[in-house]
């Protein structure tokens, strides 16, 4: 009886161990992760429209450039997207689902939240990817960038696509620059002109709950560079089909030459 009694306690013993043991290894195979929360603050661009280093105070005003050519403005506005930051290790922050339309009467662009830290540098494109560039103006929460005429190549906008940057005015296109602003038209667009700028390295930090602004300049008289301004031809881009001319490479590879620090 007593040798029964000692192996009933045994048995009993060994399955409190043995489910001590199963514990154990269940609370270490599947540990209770904390989610993370990453600080962030506010990031703005405030980017300011000039012709040289003049800024423009509204439409239609003629300013001249340091070499005495006359500009004038109409409209200026682009898309831009795909907003990255370049940390300080040369990692990349992107910044999801943000597209903006930059006009000339809102230098202010809320970028939104963005993890505090240091940064070197930012880069944009002008323009909207494939996918957003195919999406009907006003069937989609985007509607409200989307859906403007001034940014469309025909009536509807499909399928021909957005304009992605739309800049129009006069300028003298003369060799000795004293004659009469004439007008031109560039409206670029199509997915093979959704183009890239990289902003040159100028550290700033964002702190948390905090807006970090980030001074930036289209200096609309970059757009010209290389341009014979002479040549009636050069003048225009308004159409799907302009945009796969030689002047329309040309105004398209110009676009990272406009974007400077204030």
């Amino acid at each position: 009886m007593n040798l029964k009694i000692k192996l009933f306690t045994f048995f009993i013993a060994s399955m409190v161990l043995l489910g001590a043991c199963k514990k154990d290894v269940d609370e270490t195979t599947n540990p209770v992760v904390d989610t993370e929360i990453v600080p962030t603050g506010n990031l703005t661009f405030h980017l300011h429209t000039y012709i040289e280093d003049n800024e423009v105070d509204a439409y239609g005003i003629e300013y001249t450039t340091a070499e005495g050519r006359i500009i004038s403005l109409d409209i200026a506005q682009m898309y831009i997207s795909d907003i990255q930051l370049v940390k300080l290790d040369g990692s990349i922050y992107t910044v999801p689902n943000k597209s903006i339309l930059k006009v000339f009467e809102t230098a202010s662009l809320v970028i939104g939240d963005v993890p505090v830290g240091n940064y070197k540098s930012i880069r944009f494109k002008v323009g909207l990817n494939s996918t957003m560039n195919a999406l009907d103006p006003t069937s989609t929460g985007d509607s409200i960038i989307l859906n403007k005429p001034s940014m469309w190549f025909s009536t509807p906008v499909q399928p021909d696509g957005y304009v992605f940057m739309n800049v129009q005015g006069s300028i003298d296109t003369t060799v000795a620059m004293n004659g009469i602003p004439v007008p031109f038209s560039y409206k670029i667009g199509t997915n093979a002109n959704y183009f890239q700028v990289e902003m040159p390295e100028q550290n700033f930090t964002v702190l948390e709950n905090m807006t970090a602004y980030a001074h930036m300049i289209a200096d609309y008289s970059k757009l010209f560079t290389g341009i014979q301004l002479n040549d009636f031809n050069n003048l225009s881009v308004n159409t799907v089909g302009d945009n796969s001319l030689p002047i329309a490479t040309a105004i398209k590879n110009n676009i990272p030459l406009l974007f400077r620090y204030e």
